[in-house]
């Protein structure tokens, strides 16, 4: 069962075996999809990191649009380098850990391919709103009574 890459149209054979109507192939784009949506479905993401190319004109880039995926592919297998925004608080390598299981995972019982590598950029981190304990009509009030009259 072995499983490679056509680079020349950067589409992915599904399987190597020779099926009687034809072949079954997957486009990269759809595969960092796969990833982008496997990420975002783990507790603690907040979102994915936007590249530069995403504010480019889609003419004037011909990158990956995915927003915060990239798919290699080497001799080893898939590798998919993936950059996050977490939530304030959460355990960073244990959120790491998850995003690297749920995009083997979800590739694996989607389309059946192997990931080999999953490499985690947490690029920023959101404040969580629920603790935000001031007040803004009264942000000197606290001060007003410490003072002497």
């Amino acid at each position: 069962m072995v499983k490679q890459a056509n680079l020349a149209n950067k589409n992915f054979l599904l399987s190597a075996e020779k099926m009687e109507d034809g072949q079954t192939m997957v486009a990269r784009h759809a595969l960092e999809l796969i990833a982008q949506a496997a990420t975002l479905e783990v507790d603690g993401v907040a979102a994915m990191q936007t590249n530069v190319y995403d504010h480019f004109p889609k003419s004037l880039a011909n990158i990956a649009k995915t927003k915060g995926v990239l798919l290699e592919n080497d001799e080893d297998g898939l590798n998919f380098d993936v950059s996050v925004v977490l939530h304030y608080g959460v355990v960073v390598p244990k959120v790491a850990f998850a995003i690297q299981q749920s995009i083997k995972k979800n590739l694996a019982d989607l389309t059946g391919l192997t990931v080999t590598e999953v490499n985690v950029t947490i690029a920023g981190l959101v404040p969580d709103d629920t603790n935000d304990t001031l007040d803004p009509d009264h942000l000197f009030d606290h001060d007003l009574a410490k003072e002497p009259s």
